[in-house]
């Protein structure tokens, strides 16, 4: 279960070049299809005019350079190449207007006269060779034969051989989203250049193939993405072209329900606000919707997620023109080119959610519009990949406000930011969390991680689950659990924390970016005029106060803007603590 069958091996189907090109994700069989859908369909016809929009701007811009902005990663470079080079071969495609493949070539050239595509970090290689690969093959029939001579040696050279000769590829085996960007940027450079250097193609194919599809795994049991959802939108994009180039020379085959459920796993993971549970080092961002999910909808047109798609895609659109652009957009023409039909019908998502795997996470909503309370919360381990110690924690948005935050990531230059110091910068710990300290001690970082149980429905409209986080703090108590009571009425939630002899005393808090003020038992937090109100309901002792945020070392990240505020609870053999908060009603 979970395997995509679209295979692409040697062994197994006719080779790559046994197609013409442009043999790469839009041969040029689909590209009646894609201007027919133009002039049929009023948001293919405003992705095209957005898409030219920015190749319009690419022609303004310099071409890539080598140059590393943190003395390390040539990655930005890269990506810029990419969202240059599909941008204008597309546009070339789609209107025959020689600016845009000649803006191409130039960002091409530019990539060529590079001494290397940095393999010391092989995504800026993978990422390049991604950006090679589509000029190459997308402009191939024009270009003259020096030109194909010019581009294949720089694609095999700095590319292809590139891999053969790395001697740390520890992303070999399905790792993290490195494993999907590595090893489909080399899957594409040998498509391209099959009939160029058979030999090496047909070897790079068989183990990239095969490492791509490993990495469904990421995504078991039903969806969700341990890496969160900033490295899903990474790692995935690179996943689904693997896919979809698969399909563009084998053919279209059945695609697994796996994908339907992670599609579905990123709008539930989304909050009303657009921003997202930013759990492990992703970060905060508005509405954000990548290819991935556009092409994922497209297999799946009885679900709810072609409606979403074309609805994200046509706010996203107005937010464009309002001049709020995304972070990136470098793979923006594969919206049109995977863009599904309008739905008659639609099912609706359920409110409530809960995704199993190495980061185990429960949903709850009120709704889904735009002012609904949400809560997303997790259990799950700080040794999976970008994991923190966030065990428990979770964020909650009500009436278009974000009250309770994860900070995300810190700078990963910073030393042993991914080895022995990771757990000592704040942001990446439990005392940066809203979720327990137990005995001022760190989080453990176990696996299999901390379980979530699945939503219960209780009577009205409560839905509850049970996030044991016994594994977390191993060493530090006998038991660990959280209770967590969702009203889908009201979106009033309530958290029940039980902790069986604890070693030390027992902090319990919250991060927000509002105003506080505490009345006794009640916090009242203020925000862009709203109230939300937290309310100790136990008979443990403590009392609220606000702890500091201020990280040990002044290299990492200040956090100013927030504030968190809880409250300490004295070790005994059994701490049971209840804490309430109800979105005020709106005056």
């Amino acid at each position: 279960m979970g395997v995509i069958a679209v295979a692409l091996t040697p062994m197994a189907v006719a080779r790559p070049s046994d197609h013409p090109h442009p043999r790469l994700l839009f041969p040029a069989s689909m590209e009646a299809a894609v201007k027919q859908r133009i002039a049929t369909d009023p948001l293919a016809a405003a992705l095209q005019k957005n898409i030219l929009q920015l190749a319009d701007a690419v022609l303004r811009q310099r071409t890539c350079r080598f140059e590393k902005s943190d003395g390390r990663r040539l990655l930005p470079e890269s990506r810029d190449a990419l969202h240059r080079v599909i941008h204008c071969a597309w546009a070339w495609r789609m209107t025959g207007d020689q600016k845009y493949k000649q803006r191409a070539l130039a960002e091409m050239d530019a990539a060529c006269a590079m001494p290397s595509w940095n393999p010391d970090h092989f995504l800026d290689t993978a990422e390049m060779a991604t950006a090679m690969a589509i000029g190459y093959d997308w402009l191939h029939a024009s270009l003259t034969p020096e030109q194909r001579k010019k581009y294949a040696d720089a694609i095999d050279e700095k590319g292809l051989l590139a891999l053969v000769n790395h001697k740390h590829k520890w992303w070999k085996s399905p790792t993290n989203n490195w494993s999907q960007v590595c090893g489909t940027g080399m899957e594409f450079a040998a498509i391209v250049l099959d009939e160029v250097q058979p030999q090496r193609c047909a070897e790079v194919l068989a183990e990239s193939h095969q490492l791509v599809e490993d990495c469904v795994r990421f995504y078991q049991p039903d969806g969700a993405y341990p890496e969160g959802p900033g490295y899903w939108h990474y790692g995935s994009n690179y996943q689904i072209m693997h896919f979809a180039a698969n399909q563009a020379l084998a053919g279209k085959k059945p695609v697994a329900d796996i994908w339907k459920q992670t599609a579905e796993f990123m709008i539930h993971q989304s909050g009303p606000t657009g921003m997202s549970f930013n759990y492990a080092d992703s970060g905060t961002r508005g509405l954000h919707i990548t290819p991935a999910q556009t092409w994922i909808a497209g297999q799946f047109p009885r679900s709810a997620l072609p409606r979403w798609v074309r609805d994200a895609l046509g706010t996203l659109l107005k937010q464009w023109q309002a001049g709020v652009t995304p972070g990136e957009a470098r793979f923006h023409p594969l919206h049109l080119l995977w863009l599904p039909p309008p739905a008659e019908q639609a099912p609706a998502f359920s409110l409530t959610a809960r995704f199993g795997g190495e980061q185990e996470i429960a949903l709850a909503r009120t709704s889904w519009n735009a002012d609904a309370a949400w809560l997303a919360i997790k259990g799950g381990t700080g040794a999976a990949s970008h994991g923190h110690l966030d065990a428990g924690s979770f964020v909650y948005e009500a009436g278009g406000v974000r009250w309770f935050s994860d900070l995300g990531s810190d700078n990963y230059n910073m030393p042993g930011y991914f080895g022995k110091q990771r757990w000592e910068y704040f942001r990446l710990n439990n005392r940066s969390h809203n979720t327990l300290v137990i005995g001022d001690a760190l989080q453990a970082a176990p696996m299999p991680g901390c379980p979530v149980s699945p939503w219960s429905e209780e009577k009205g409209q409560l839905s509850s689950c049970t996030i044991d986080l016994t594994r977390a703090y191993a060493q530090q108590c006998a038991l660990a659990k959280r209770l967590v009571t969702f009203d889908r009425g009201t979106g009033g939630v309530t958290l029940e924390d039980r902790i069986e002899k604890p070693i030390g005393e027992v902090r319990w808090a919250v991060v927000t970016d509002a105003s506080i003020k505490i009345q006794g038992r009640e916090v009242l937090l203020q925000k862009k005029g709203k109230t939300l109100v937290l309310r100790r309901d136990d008979i443990m002792g403590g009392d609220w106060q606000e702890f500091s945020l201020k990280p040990p070392t002044a290299e990492e990240n200040q956090n100013e803007g927030y504030r968190i505020i809880g409250f300490c609870v004295a070790q005994s053999d059994q701490v049971k603590v209840r804490v309430q908060w109800q979105p005020a009603p709106n005056k």
